[in-house]
């Protein structure tokens, strides 16, 4: 939120620690400039890291198996690692229409 101008959403899914006292008692401090929206109880459609997951599905680690002795979490967070890496494909999970929402991108 350093230097910002406009007021922050931030659209949060039910991970308990996104509904703690620290977090609600922070969200007050900032006197309206941050302000948390809470995604339904279910509703993977709606966020978009379920875009990031179904992409890396479809695309990478799970169209070819592990070697023997291959470990999966390397090829995972390289994956994923390589996604963050394209700003164009980023972008493309916050415009899809189930997550419109989000941004004005």
């Amino acid at each position: 939120m350093h230097r910002r101008k406009k007021p922050v959403r931030l659209v949060l899914d039910g991970l308990p620690a996104h509904k703690t006292k620290a977090v609600k008692t922070y969200v007050i401090s900032t006197q309206g400039r941050l302000t948390v929206h809470m995604l339904p109880g279910y509703a993977p459609e709606l966020n978009p890291d379920e875009l990031v997951w179904s992409h890396a599905k479809r695309t990478g680690n799970a169209r070819r198996p592990l070697q023997k002795g291959e470990k999966l979490e390397p090829r995972v967070a390289a994956q994923l690692a390589e996604i963050g890496k394209n700003p164009q494909l980023v972008r493309s999970f916050f415009r899809h229409p189930s997550v419109a929402y989000i941004s004005d991108l």
